[in-house]
């Protein structure tokens, strides 16, 4: 049973008796009706926490289900891909979209600035305004131009989103890639790993921001991986950062696995590194083998 309500019961019973002049006595009823209060207010912070995490686990799981499961078919790649959250939504995203026009897929890697849910709805609207651009068939360096256009159109303070966005062309087999603050994809062939060296300024700062578009030949059985910057900052305990001289060795020694094993090979030395420190970015990764 409680003690709280014959606390409170307690207190005011007494205050019929305390004389006006008795400090004392007066302070003893204010802090017998605080108990009251004060578990109230505990009681009340408990249930609205409760309700908040729940909602939050209810975004999770609508922003998990929102990422696609498969690349488009038509595309005939070995595709893996994973995003996991530092806290339980995040502002990491990926997106595969077909060009019905021509033999064309494209991939789309982003990392929206800060963390939970307020990354979490920029990353929304952000791959919003890609899905109704992709209708258009652009390449990549005119889509990182009209999606800069049209986030600018309406800022949002402090927010701006790194992203990569790729084309892949099945009948030329090539890759188109233009890259918007996010760390150099991968590649690997014949064995050898080396850094994609593609840059350009985050979307929603600049009005003037160019993007160059970088274009990359791929041979049957070549990777290549890109991801955010959460993965090679994983740090440990020592405060050691993952760094992408590891990951890329990483990369390299699975070279010859599915993309999806790839991409599990990945968050494995990750993990393996951080040796279960605290996460402080969110981590994607999306492995295409050609």
């Amino acid at each position: 049973m409680s003690l709280q309500p014959i606390a409170a019961s307690v207190a005011r019973h007494l205050a019929h008796y305390v004389p006006t002049k008795s400090g004392g006595n007066k302070n003893f009823v204010q802090r017998m009706l605080g108990i009251r209060g004060a578990a109230r207010i505990r009681r009340d912070v408990r249930l609205r926490d409760a309700k908040d995490h729940s909602e939050l686990l209810l975004a999770s799981e609508l922003q998990s289900e929102l990422l696609p499961a498969l690349h488009p078919p038509e595309a005939g790649l070995d595709l893996g891909a994973r995003s996991v959250a530092a806290r339980i939504v995040g502002g990491d995203f990926y997106d595969f979209f077909r060009y019905p026009g021509k033999a064309i897929s494209a991939e789309a890697v982003g990392d929206v600035s800060g963390k939970g849910a307020a990354a979490a709805i920029y990353a929304g609207l952000v791959t919003g305004i890609l899905r109704s651009l992709a209708p258009l068939e652009l390449g990549p360096a005119e889509m990182l131009s009209r999606l800069n256009k049209a986030l600018l159109k309406r800022p949002v303070r402090g927010r701006y989103v790194s992203l990569i966005y790729a084309t892949w062309d099945e009948r030329e087999r090539l890759f188109r890639v233009a890259n918007a603050g996010l760390p150099y994809p991968v590649c690997v062939r014949g064995g050898k790993a080396s850094s994609v060296k593609v840059a350009g300024l985050p979307l929603g700062l600049f009005e003037d921001a160019e993007y160059e578009e970088y274009t990359l030949p791929c041979s049957p059985g070549d990777l290549v991986v890109f991801y955010t910057d959460g993965v090679t900052e994983a740090v440990n305990s020592d405060n050691e950062d993952f760094g992408a001289e590891r990951l890329e060795e990483v990369i390299r020694a699975n070279s010859g696995e599915t993309a999806d094993r790839v991409v599990n090979a990945i968050f494995f030395a990750v993990s393996s590194h951080a040796k279960g420190s605290e996460a402080y970015d969110d981590q994607t990764v999306v492995a295409v083998r050609t």
